[in-house]
C-alpha cells in the first residue's frame, strides 16, 4: 500500500473495529493489522509496544509540519514550559473515566451473571434446528450482532471519553487547532465516543426486545449510557461538526 493512499490521522478517531472498517487498507494501524492476520501470528507485548512507539512518534512528525505550515517553530513550542495542570480538569477527566469503568462492569456482571441463561438460548436454537423447527435466523443474527457490538465499544466508551476530556483545554485553541476550532482531538474523539454509545444502547435495545425477561436488568445499562451520552453532549456540544478523516470525507 502507498503511503500517498494513506489517510492521516484516520485510526484516532475510529472505533478499532479494524476486522470490520471499510478503511483498513488506508489506515496505518490497519495495513499492520492486515500483515499480521496473514501471518496469522498474535502481537507479542515488545511488539504492541513497539507499535505504540511508532505511532506516537509519527504522529509528533506530523504535529511538527502542522507547526511549520502555520508559521510556527516547533522547537519554540517544545520549549516552552509544561502548563499547571487545572485540579478541575484532571478530576473530571477522572470522573468520566470511571463513569465509562462503570458501564463497563456493568455490562461484564451482566454477561456473567446471565452465562447459564445464554447458554440455555444457545442449546434451545441447536436443539430447533436438530427437530427442524423453523427458527428466526433474521433475528438471531440481530442478536448475535447485538451482543458483539456491546462487547466491542464496552471498554472503549471510557477510553475515548478520558481522551476527549483530557484535550478540553485547548479545544478552541485555532493555534493548535485552526479554524474551525471545532476541528479539535477532543471534539474528535467525543465524536468517536459518542457514536459508540450510540450503537451500543441500539444493541441494548435490540437485547431487551429479545429477551423481554432480562427488561430490569437491561433498563439500568440504558439508563448508565444514556447518562452517560448526555454528559458528553453537554461537555462537547460541537462533536457532530468534527469531520474524521475518512469517515466522513470519503464516499
Amino acid at each position: 500500500m502507498s503511503k500517498s493512499k494513506l489517510i492521516p490521522s484516520i485510526h484516532n478517531y475510529c472505533d478499532r473495529w479494524c476486522e470490520r472498517c471499510v478503511f483498513v487498507e488506508r489506515c496505518a494501524v490497519g495495513v499492520e493489522e492486515l500483515e499480521r492476520w496473514k501471518l496469522d501470528t498474535p502481537m507479542t507485548d515488545e511488539e504492541m509496544w513497539s507499535t505504540v512507539s511508532d505511532h506516537f512518534k509519527e504522529s509528533l512528525r506530523m504535529l511538527d509540519e502542522m507547526l511549520r505550515e502555520a508559521g510556527i517553530d516547533p522547537a519554540e513550542v517544545r520549549a516552552e514550559p509544561e502548563p499547571i495542570p487545572d485540579p478541575d480538569m484532571e478530576k473530571l477527566e477522572a470522573e468520566i473515566f470511571e463513569r465509562g469503568m462503570a458501564y463497563f462492569k456493568l455490562t461484564d456482571g451482566f454477561f456473567k451473571t446471565n452465562q447459564e441463561f445464554l447458554t440455555a438460548r444457545e442449546a434451545e436454537t441447536q436443539q430447533m434446528a436438530e427437530m427442524e423447527i423453523p427458527i428466526d435466523v433474521e433475528q438471531l443474527e440481530h442478536t448475535q450482532e447485538a451482543i458483539e457490538i456491546i462487547h466491542q465499544y464496552a471498554a472503549f466508551i471510557g477510553v475515548k471519553a478520558r481522551r476527549a476530556v483530557s484535550g478540553m483545554e485547548d479545544m478552541h485553541n485555532t493555534e493548535i487547532w485552526g479554524d474551525p476550532p471545532y476541528q479539535s482531538d477532543a471534539n474528535g474523539s467525543a465524536k468517536a465516543c459518542i457514536l459508540c454509545i450510540e450503537r451500543s444502547l441500539g444493541s441494548w435495545e435490540m437485547i431487551r426486545k429479545t429477551w423481554p425477561e432480562k427488561t430490569d436488568e437491561i433498563l439500568d445499562l440504558l439508563l448508565a449510557l444514556s447518562r452517560f451520552r448526555k454528559e458528553m453532549e453537554r461537555l462537547f456540544p460541537d462533536w457532530q461538526k468534527f469531520v474524521r478523516p475518512g469517515f466522513d470525507t470519503e464516499k
